[in-house]
């Protein structure tokens, strides 16, 4: 029994080598091929101190990716009073409007509004389908203030990226609408993205990534597209990781390229990197990077 148990302890060894081999050591090639095979993979590791699985996602041609809402212009949103403002003098509460331009592909809008201010509380979202939203606010001496709208743009089930702009709202003005930073207004909170040295095999590259946590985010929905050719890739992660993992010009035992003229391959281009937090169809605000991949570098900064 302890011969048996020493042969199952050297296999998973040999297993664990084999991984760290592949993940910090630069791979080989059959493990590149393998992630050629596969669009978007898990490779799933027991050690409980490692963390959760790698997610890898493959670069193809022509992926599917979800067709997304574009931006609503936030310096073009309008407010004001529902009925005219000389007619809310006796009035206990007002409905207030805000107005923007429609979007291609938005189906609908989630708008939430929030005060700001201390003393008092107000956060109200509602979904339309048309470019403009009713709040109604009470008119007392504490909601009168400063107010955060925040406007999301959705395609179906497919959200895009949220605009913002503050109100300030008191008792003689409903129309005081102004630029709002969107900065650490998400309603799912910030986070951060980092990667990590790109590692090389006979002919793939892979591209590790990993983010902070944003506090209220359950799944992260990255999106990778080039900005010159088909090539992308677009996959919903649970974790807090992934290695996206690019076509690559075969190169020879000294690590050149096989063929020059690979080089001008439609692979390799900057990309728009998108990485969005969800918690189930909550949307939080998704952060951009451009990913720059040539051979036989690859560099991510902000885009």
């Amino acid at each position: 029994m302890r011969g048996l148990a020493g042969s199952k302890a050297t296999r998973r060894a040999a297993v664990v080598l084999f991984l760290v081999t592949v993940l910090v050591g630069g791979g080989t090639a059959a493990a590149a091929a393998k992630w050629q095979q596969q669009a978007t993979a898990t490779m799933a590791v027991t050690a409980g101190s490692w963390g959760p699985p790698v997610q890898y996602a493959t670069v193809v041609s022509a992926p599917v990716m979800a067709v997304r809402p574009g931006a609503v212009n936030p310096a073009l949103v309008t407010c004001a009073s529902v009925q005219p403002q000389s007619s809310l003098k006796t009035k206990t509460s007002a409905d207030i409007r805000f107005s923007w331009l429609g979007v291609p592909n938005a189906t609908a809008y989630t708008v939430t509004l929030t005060f700001t201010g201390t003393g008092y509380s107000y956060n109200t979202t509602t979904s339309v389908t048309g470019a403009s939203a009713v709040f109604t606010l009470d008119r007392t001496a504490a909601s009168y203030g400063s107010y955060v709208l925040r406007i999301l743009p959705v395609n179906g089930a497919t959200p895009g990226d949220a605009a913002y702009r503050s109100y300030l709202y008191s008792a003689s003005d409903s129309t005081n609408c102004s630029y709002a930073d969107p900065a650490g207004q998400s309603p799912l909170g910030p986070f951060t993205v980092s990667s990590q040295s790109v590692v090389r095999s006979a002919t793939t590259s892979a591209l590790p990534l990993s983010w902070t946590a944003a506090p209220g985010a359950t799944s992260y929905v990255v999106s990778l597209k080039s900005r010159t050719s088909s090539y992308g890739v677009e996959f919903t992660a649970t974790g807090l990781a992934a290695t996206l993992v690019f076509p690559q010009a075969a190169t020879d035992a000294a690590g050149n390229p096989v063929n020059p003229l690979d080089l001008l391959a439609p692979y390799y281009a900057d990309y728009t990197l998108r990485i969005q937090p969800m918690n189930g169809t909550q949307a939080g605000d998704p952060v951009y990077k451009v990913v720059r991949y040539y051979f036989p570098s690859c560099t991510v900064a902000d885009s």
